[in-house]
């Protein structure tokens, strides 16, 4: 038979250790200790505006705040290890996050449509950031992804138009579809050495982007991958890496091949 505990504090329904749902009505919420996973939606679409998560916890689940549209501010320890899927989606007030060392994974659309986050912290230890993570975040201005990581997924950073600054690390092997698509202020990218393989329409819209140098380890690159690029000058490619420039790049850039 399953056996729900209900806290002392009947704010918060626990099963075992796992928070199951917040049923309080306070706005600055503390998290009481012994919990150690915050299940799905646990606090979904509710008032909240401030979260303390307690040491102990080690993982924040799927939609764990969705759509918590007043939430300013969240203290995360340095006990957890991964962060849901969409754990933070549509938190539009939600202006800056610190991501603690330990954390290793950070799930789809973790912090998509988090309109207002402005600064973000990536340790060194997350080594997975999945599909659409930061996604329409529109205000965030710089972002350094940490060397662990091997692929930028699918619309990692899609349409973060105030997005300026992206260190890509060596050892990134992959840019998925999408993955900058959008992001109008982005004035340069390097791409390193490790890179294989860039996707469909990966930087499509980057209308800040002047010039751009494709390594030759890129074997690879989608259609449209630099579409719509107003203002980009000269790609600097390979003659090794067979890129179809018709269909990668406006027909106004001029084309210097390194080799």
């Amino acid at each position: 038979m399953l056996l729900v505990l209900i806290s002392c504090n009947m704010d918060f329904e626990r099963q075992g250790n796992t928070l199951v749902k917040y049923r309080g009505s306070k706005e600055d919420v503390i998290i009481p200790s012994g919990i150690t996973f915050i299940g799905k939606e646990a606090f979904a679409e509710t008032s909240i505006t401030k979260v303390t998560i307690p040491e102990g916890v080690t993982s924040i689940g799927d939609k764990a705040f969705v759509d918590c549209k007043n939430l300013t501010s969240i203290t995360i320890p340095s006990s957890v290890t991964s962060i849901g899927d969409q754990a933070f989606y549509g938190c539009t007030r939600l202006s800056g996050v610190t991501i603690p060392e330990g954390v290793t994974s950070i799930g789809g659309g973790a912090f998509l449509w988090c309109t207002n986050l402005t600064s973000i912290t990536i340790p060194s230890s997350v080594t997975s950031i999945g599909t659409g993570a930061f996604n329409s975040c529109k205000r965030l201005s710089s972002v350094t992804i940490p060397s662990g990581v091997k692929s930028i997924a699918i619309s990692t950073f899609r349409d973060c138009g105030s997005l300026r600054i992206v260190t890509i690390p060596e050892g990134v092997t992959s840019i998925g579809d999408y993955a900058f698509l959008g992001c109008t202020s982005l004035t340069s990218i390097t791409i390193p050495s490790s890179v294989t393989s860039i996707g469909f329409s990966a930087f499509e819209s980057c209308m800040s982007l002047t010039s751009i140098t494709i390594p030759s380890s890129v074997t690879s690159v989608g259609t449209w991958a630099f579409a719509r690029c107003q203002n980009l000058k000269s790609a600097t490619i390979s003659r090794r890496s067979n890129i179809s420039t018709m269909t990668v790049f406006p027909y106004t850039v001029r084309i210097t091949y390194s080799d």
